[in-house]
């Protein structure tokens, strides 16, 4: 039977419809994927190809530079070589063992241990894509040996970067701080999301204390990748992002007067210098000994060398300037005396009962005065010239702990003075509520007034704060708040801020008399301070030995400069040197003279050597 040929040719018509609807139907379906992967998609997909065939490389911004008030350089950036390793580079990935070689390889040329470099590539590997900084400030040597190996050194870079340089060395280390790689705590704290791994961030002084000013922001270069994982300059639309330096930042430190402070000193001598305008409360010299050399940490220092220089012996980096307290000693007597005057309980002209004989009973304790032979019947006036403890004895008694801690708290003893400098610790005067807590309601002897009336017992002070108290009275009762910025940038800081100063309401003439005495201090041949006298200039001071009981007494001197119109006041502290007239006293006598007396200016290529 034979087939209908109208019906066989409907049969082959609908089949020819339907792989016709078909073949429409995927070529629909290709064209929908691809104006979904093209149109819809293809930013993102473009992104996705722009990141496998471009490499981001991080341009480190130059931190801004640092000067004295004159302009000489205390700190900038130089150019410098780093080498780097990209532990996500292809070989590294389809070969894990390469890495290791590779690093067995770099340790010697870059003079670090290997397990160290492994450590770090461990640790930095879990918190950035980017290539790892293996060492900073390469050697050129090793720079050319890296440079004509790379071909056997998959993943490694050498890469330009600046490097913080101090050209003054040791000189105002403490103030100034240093420059070190962030850490991996730091980096999961919101306040640094902006930080990459190594990246360098500032640790003290003025590093730490304005870091957001001097860091800069960071710039971008971008360059092609081939299949292999070797890069080449990428010159195409997407241009490099140039990184834009920190700002400059002037400070108000007189680099003659630093280092006059700190070439004071005694070899292996410990101790500290504040200088300070008393007129606004620019900080002038801020020295602490001994100090150290901040280059070291921006060239990268070893675990021994760090441990040699944080733990034991004599601490180098603790800024004994604003981060000790020591008891004040004897250089508390002018205010002890202003307190005094100002709460009526004695006069200028004031003499007490008992002379001083070189001790003096209170109740079943003899409390010496530190010249054993005494010093007989005296004023206030040559009470503080010859700095007679038993006269301060009596004093101290006749005020009473309340009215006298009421007064020094107006002083703000017991309060950081504000400098902007990071880690500055608190004094302490203490006061009767101090007293309760400590030992009980009414469970402490009145006898402590003695003790505090001189500077002793539980009261300790820092030395920015017997400057910033030494400048209270130079300049007739303004607590300055200590700063070291003059200008950032081409601003003037004193338009942001930084010179608040507090009025103590004091009479005149209770000032006046206890300045008199300041002066006398240094100019009576009787006087503690002579070894501060300046042949041209007036000067005003008082000495101090505190008691140590784990050594040797303390040296402390403060003073102030012309007396009529004070320029300059001045607290130095010497770590168990004896007497503040023997061992602080000359130290302070070299920093007024290199304040009114400067040398001739010297090239900065002179003082780079220093």
């Amino acid at each position: 039977m034979r087939a209908d040929p109208i019906s066989l040719g409907g049969g082959w018509q609908r089949r020819e419809r339907t792989l016709s609807i078909l073949v429409v139907g995927i070529f629909a379906l290709v064209l929908l994927r691809l104006f979904t992967l093209q149109v819809l998609q293809g930013s993102k997909y473009r992104e996705l190809s722009e990141e496998n065939r471009i490499r981001v490389e991080v341009l480190t911004a130059p931190r801004g530079e640092i000067r004295d008030r004159k302009g000489r350089l205390l700190a900038d950036c130089v150019p410098s070589f780093t080498v780097t390793l990209d532990p996500f580079d292809k070989v590294y990935t389809r070969d894990p063992a390469r890495l290791d070689s590779t690093l067995q390889a770099l340790a010697p040329i870059l003079g670090v241990d290997a397990a160290s470099l492994r450590d770090k590539i461990r640790k930095e590997r879990k918190v950035s894509f980017l290539p790892i900084r293996l060492r900073r400030n390469v050697e050129k040597r090793s720079v050319a040996f890296v440079s004509e190996h790379l071909d056997r050194l998959p993943g490694v870079q050498v890469e330009s970067e600046p490097l913080r340089r101090y050209p003054l060395g040791l000189m105002a280390s403490h103030l100034l701080g240093y420059v070190g790689e962030i850490s991996d705590k730091e980096l999961l704290d919101p306040v640094y999301s902006n930080y990459l791994s190594g990246d360098l961030i500032g640790r003290m002084g003025i590093e730490r204390g304005y870091e957001k000013l001097l860091r800069g922001v960071d710039g971008k270069r971008f360059v092609e990748v081939n299949a292999l994982g070797r890069k080449g300059e990428f010159l195409g639309e997407k241009h490099p992002i140039l990184p834009t330096r920190g700002t400059d930042l002037t400070l108000t430190i007189d680099l003659d007067v630093q280092r006059a402070a700190e070439e004071a000193f005694e070899p292996g001598a410990r101790g500290a210098v504040v200088a300070l305008d008393p007129r606004n409360g620019d900080v002038l010299a801020l020295a602490s000994k001994p100090n150290y050399d901040p280059n070291e940490f921006s060239m990268g220092i070893t675990q021994e060398r760090w441990s040699e220089l944080s733990s034991g012996g004599n601490y180098p980096l603790f800024n004994r300037a604003i981060q000790a307290a020591y008891p004040p000693g004897s250089t508390i007597k002018p205010f002890t005396a202003l307190a005094g005057l100002e709460n009526g309980v004695m006069t200028p002209g004031t003499f007490f009962a008992q002379s001083c004989t070189g001790e003096f009973r209170f109740g079943t304790r003899l409390f010496g005065c530190w010249k054993h032979e005494g010093h007989g019947s005296l004023s206030m006036h040559n009470a503080i010239v010859r700095s007679c403890d038993v006269y301060f004895y009596q004093l101290g008694i006749r005020i009473g702990l309340e009215r006298l801690s009421a007064f020094m708290s107006k002083l703000t003893l017991s309060d950081k003075t504000g400098i902007d400098l990071p880690q500055e610790r608190r004094g302490l005067y203490p006061d009767p509520a101090w007293y309760d807590k400590r030992f009980g309601a009414g469970r402490w002897s009145r006898g402590i007034i003695l003790n505090l009336a001189i500077g002793q017992g539980e009261v300790i002070l820092t030395p920015v704060k017997l400057a910033q108290i030494a400048a209270f009275i130079a300049n007739g009762g303004t607590l300055w708040k200590p700063h070291l910025i003059r200008s950032v940038g081409s601003t003037a800081a004193a338009a942001s801020g930084d010179s608040i100063g507090q009025y103590v309401a004091l009479d005149a003439r209770s000032l006046a008399a206890v300045r008199s005495a300041m002066a006398s201090v240094v100019s009576d041949p009787q006087g503690t301070g002579g070894q501060a006298r300046l042949d041209s200039i007036s000067v005003a001071g008082k000495t101090g030995t505190a008691q140590n009981p784990h050594g040797k007494d303390h040296a402390l001197f403060i003073c102030f400069a012309p007396v009529d119109a004070p320029r300059i006041a001045v607290a130095v502290l010497v770590e168990n040197a004896g007497h503040g007239s023997t061992a602080a006293a000359p130290i302070a006598r070299k920093v007024l003279q290199s304040f009114f007396h400067p040398a001739p200016p010297e090239s900065a290529a002179v003082l780079a050597k220093r």
